[in-house]
Formats: C-alpha cells, sequence, structure tokens
C-alpha cells in the first residue's frame, strides 16, 4: 500500500488514460492505450523533429510513471467482498443423508437408501402461480438422465470418482458392492423474468425407522434439517445448480439440487432404515414442496431391500 501512494503522489495532471479506456473490461487493451496517449501527450509538446533531441525528451520524461503501472485511482477496494470458508458440520453419529464435503468414506454417506425401478418425475400438488412470489412448481426426478445436462458430480464435485455413488448421470438406485444408494435430482421452476436469488432451496429428512443389528438408533421417528446437517451451502454452485428450462424440463427458470444418500456396508451389516424426505423451494412468501422417501434392508451383508419413491 505504500508503494501505491508514493506512485499516485507522483502521477502528473494527463498522464492517466482517457476515462472511457479504462473503463473498457480488456486489461491488456487498457494499458496499451494509455500508453499511447502519455506519448502523444509528450510529443505534442516536447519531443524535437531531429533523432538526437527525441532521446533527450524521452530520457528527461522517463522518471515520470506510466499510465499502465499505477491501479486506476477509480477503483475502491473497499468493495471488495470476503467470502469466509465454512467448516463442515460435525457429524452426528451416522445420521446424514446430504454427504459431508471432505469426510472420511464410512462417514460421507451413511443411510441405508431406495433401490430397484424408480419412479419417473413428479412434480408437486399445488397449483401453479406466474408470481414472482412463489415457485411455480417442486419435482423430483428418480430414474432417467439428470435435466441441464447436470451429474451428480456436477452437485458433488468433491465426490467424483470416489465410489459413493454410481452411474453418475441418472436417477436411481445403485448398489457397488460396497455401498448402496440412490440418486436423485431435485428441482423447482419459476417464471423466468424473476429474480432466482429471492428463492432458497430446504429439505428435511425423518426417520421412520433406524436400526443396526436389532438396536434402535437414537434419530429413530426424528425430523432433521439435512441440509443444515451437511454443513453445505445451499445458496449457491456447486450444491444448488440452475438452468434455464425447456426441452425435457418446464418452462421457466429451474432452480435444482440432488442428493446421493447411501450407506457403506460389509459382510456382517444389519441395518433397518426408512427415511422420508421433503424438499421444498421457498419463495419471498410462497413455497412449493415435494416428497420422497427410501427403504434399505441389508441381513448379514446382503442387500434384501433398497427402494426409492
Amino acid at each position: 500500500m505504500y508503494t501505491f501512494a508514493e506512485k499516485s503522489k507522483a502521477l502528473q495532471p494527463g498522464s492517466l488514460a482517457d476515462p472511457i479506456t479504462l473503463g473498457r473490461t480488456h486489461l491488456g487493451r487498457t494499458h496499451a492505450m494509455g500508453s499511447s496517449l502519455d506519448v502523444q501527450r509528450n510529443e505534442t509538446s516536447t519531443m524535437p523533429m531531429n533523432p538526437g533531441g527525441a532521446a533527450a525528451t524521452f530520457q528527461a520524461n522517463s522518471a515520470e510513471p506510466i499510465a499502465h503501472d499505477l491501479i486506476p485511482a477509480t477503483h475502491d477496494f473497499g468493495m471488495i467482498q470476503v467470502f469466509p470458508i465454512r467448516t463442515p458440520a460435525q457429524r452426528q453419529d451416522r445420521g446424514i443423508d446430504i454427504p459431508i464435503s471432505g469426510a472420511p468414506e464410512e462417514e460421507v454417506v451413511d443411510e441405508p437408501v431406495g433401490g430397484g425401478p424408480a419412479s419417473g418425475t413428479t412434480a408437486s400438488a399445488a397449483p401453479q402461480s406466474d408470481s414472482c412470489a412463489q415457485p411455480r412448481s417442486m419435482h423430483k426426478l428418480t430414474s432417467g438422465p439428470f435435466l441441464g445436462g447436470l451429474t451428480m458430480d456436477s452437485y458433488y464435485p468433491d465426490l467424483r470418482g470416489r465410489g459413493y455413488y454410481d452411474h453418475p448421470g441418472t436417477g436411481g438406485a445403485f448398489d457397488t458392492g460396497s455401498r448402496v444408494g440412490a440418486n436423485i435430482q431435485l428441482y423447482g421452476v419459476i417464471p423466468s423474468p424473476c429474480l432466482p436469488g429471492g428463492f432458497r432451496l430446504e429439505q428435511t429428512v425423518k426417520r421412520t425407522r433406524f436400526r443396526i443389528n436389532g438396536v434402535v438408533h437414537a434419530e429413530e421417528g426424528k425430523t432433521f434439517d439435512d441440509i443444515a446437517k451437511s454443513g453445505r451451502d445451499a445458496s449457491r454452485a456447486p450444491f444448488r445448480q440452475e438452468f434455464l428450462g425447456g426441452g425435457d424440463a418446464p418452462l421457466g427458470y429451474i432452480i435444482s439440487m440432488a442428493d446421493p444418500p447411501s450407506t457403506g456396508y460389509n459382510a456382517t451389516s444389519n441395518i433397518e432404515h426408512d427415511r422420508d424426505f421433503v424438499t421444498t423451494l421457498v419463495g419471498p412468501s410462497g413455497r412449493q414442496s415435494v416428497s420422497w422417501s427410501l427403504s434399505t434392508r441389508i441381513s448379514g451383508g446382503s442387500v434384501t431391500r433398497n427402494i426409492l419413491t
């Protein structure tokens, strides 16, 4: 900061590039044009016509700062925004359905989830609205390709290729032999002219049955804020993905998330786990929701039930 202050003090009137030039977004062009203007101004008043005089004039003016060596005074460094890096939420004993970023394998996704052929896209029953106060509708995609050209890797790039889910580009159940789960894409629709920043995603999960080796888990029967427990930021990408509807997607502007809940298991695992989810897109004064469920049974290390509905 001290060096910048010294240079700014030495700046002579007329040495900066034209304000219109500084307004251009291509910095390289701005620098080049700014330097050319300085030379033109010097040529007009002091540069002699003979070569010897030109060299002397250049030497005399060499102590003056060149415009592209300085940061334009119009830049306001007080406007820089610093976004803190969130620390992943503390895990609460096998109770997280949305994966925690950077967690060990046995902790990233820990619930048994749906399997078998998944149902198709389902919208919420609430009537559609063209108001920017609430979403038009809310949907789930449990089979077939994800909309918007997205995959599970788009939503969870930190889990890419690490064996936490299978067939990342499509919805439905998977069983890798050591981890059983399902992919689901969840998306809400708002009218295209509306500002997406006025809408937020929510998801709750209720553990209707949760037993490991016959022992009732402390979270059975309880409901949780699933996104908050994951520690992920649901306000921006990669967790939240947006795209313009049309084609296979409903008309409007799409705000989406995805969930790959799953559980690791071994040759001696015995797990019973049923979960009910509600995923919601909330607007300034209204909301649209969709419900979905996962039911899993693992007996003696073999998956006997894995259903997503």
